[in-house]
């Protein structure tokens, strides 16, 4: 949970804002979500770190750097990386992420449809439910405060949270993540 937490404020609300303003301008925006593992990963507690996903963006995963945890040759490793370099590659080329023999890759729009890079790359909506609202909220009243760094929102160093804000809450993401 705590690497969730983290995911969620450092990448996930900044990732999820740009997307939502996308949309909200009438523009096609992809949203993705890698959580996948390997074993020498998960051995060393990095089960989809920050960054883990670029030795299979860019079809690398055997030439990764001498400290990386090592990425075993299997088949299941090879075809998502083969299906993340067509859909990165597709939208290099096109400004649509398409890739052979896999889902089509919508965009956000109103339903947050993203793409959950796992051990295949099922679609899926509402990434990590509340946590968008959460974030949304502490940045606002941070900003309203005037005073307090609006970002680095969980943690020991985090400071503490303002009183509720009369601007804030009021777009909560409700429209994307019903109940």
């Amino acid at each position: 949970m705590a690497s969730t937490l983290r995911w969620a404020q450092l990448y996930g609300w900044t990732a999820e804002r740009l997307v939502r303003n996308q949309t909200a301008l009438g523009l096609p925006a992809y949203l993705y979500y890698f959580d996948h593992g390997y074993p020498s990963a998960d051995a060393a507690g990095l089960h989809g770190f920050h960054g883990s996903e670029l030795p299979y963006v860019f079809g690398m995963i055997d030439r990764t750097l001498p400290y990386w945890p090592k990425i075993p040759s299997t088949r299941l490793e090879v075809d998502l990386a083969d299906a993340m370099v067509d859909y990165w590659s597709s939208f290099a080329r096109t400004g649509h992420p398409e890739a052979q023999n896999e889902p089509r890759w919508p965009a956000y729009g109103a339903t947050g449809t993203y793409m959950a890079f796992e051990d295949t790359p099922p679609l899926a909506t509402h990434l990590l439910p509340g946590m968008f609202a959460l974030h949304e909220d502490v940045v606002c009243r941070r900003r309203a405060n005037g005073s307090i760094p609006w970002n680095w929102n969980v943690g020991i160093v985090s400071p503490p949270l303002p009183v509720q804000d009369e601007h804030c809450g009021q777009s909560n993401g409700a429209e994307l993540n019903p109940q």
